[in-house]
């Protein structure tokens, strides 16, 4: 009897630790955020006819919470823009839910990759150099996504660089989608 209640102790001590030791080294902590600025190409030959460009900025708020110590939930929502002098202007909202695995590198180093589910409001008005705009074409178009990030932590804060690509159904039944890579820094905290 006294075997088992050592061998049960011993057990407890041994599960305890393993899981207090799994909580602490989640590599993006319990949850993190951070704002992304990125360079956004649009893949679609369409956009590079004529006038029209397909590259432009995008400005984005990610958030994520730990499922596992190294898998987090979250989201992401963005605005981007073409940068256009006469053409097709792209305006493009998509909101992203994703899933993400991450791992530490090497000290205060987290690589992450992860995939996930998009829904984004897309507006698309032809603006010439000179003339009159035409009427604006708005659509909601489904799309997924998949992503790799590699950040440096810095006590509470973090710096890194990011990478993602999306691909989306057709604009308004137009033969014209809206997949995009994008790249570029974020700047977040750990909590």
């Amino acid at each position: 009897m006294k075997r088992l209640i050592l061998f049960c102790f011993i057990g407890a001590l041994v599960v305890t630790s393993t899981v207090v030791s799994a909580l602490e080294k989640a590599p993006l902590g319990n949850g993190n955020f951070a704002v992304k600025l990125n360079y956004i190409a649009f893949t679609d030959s369409h956009f590079s006819e004529g006038d029209n460009e397909n590259v432009g900025s995008y400005l984005g708020l990610e958030g994520y919470g730990k499922i596992t110590p190294n898998v987090y939930l979250g989201g992401e929502i963005g605005t981007a823009t073409n940068i256009n002098f006469g053409g097709e202007e792209i305006s493009f909202v998509p909101l992203e839910l994703n899933v993400k695995y991450a791992k530490e590198a090497a000290r205060d180093f987290v690589v992450d990759f992860g995939a996930g589910l998009s829904y984004s409001s897309v507006k698309i008005q032809n603006t010439p150099l000179f003339g009159v705009a035409q009427e604006s074409r708005s659509d909601w178009v489904w799309g997924g996504q998949v992503f790799a990030d590699l950040t440096y932590k810095i006590q509470r804060f973090c710096i890194g660089v990011n990478g993602k690509y999306q691909i989306t159904q057709d604009f308004n039944n137009e033969n014209i989608d809206l997949s995009n890579y994008r790249l570029g820094v974020q700047l977040g905290m750990v909590f």
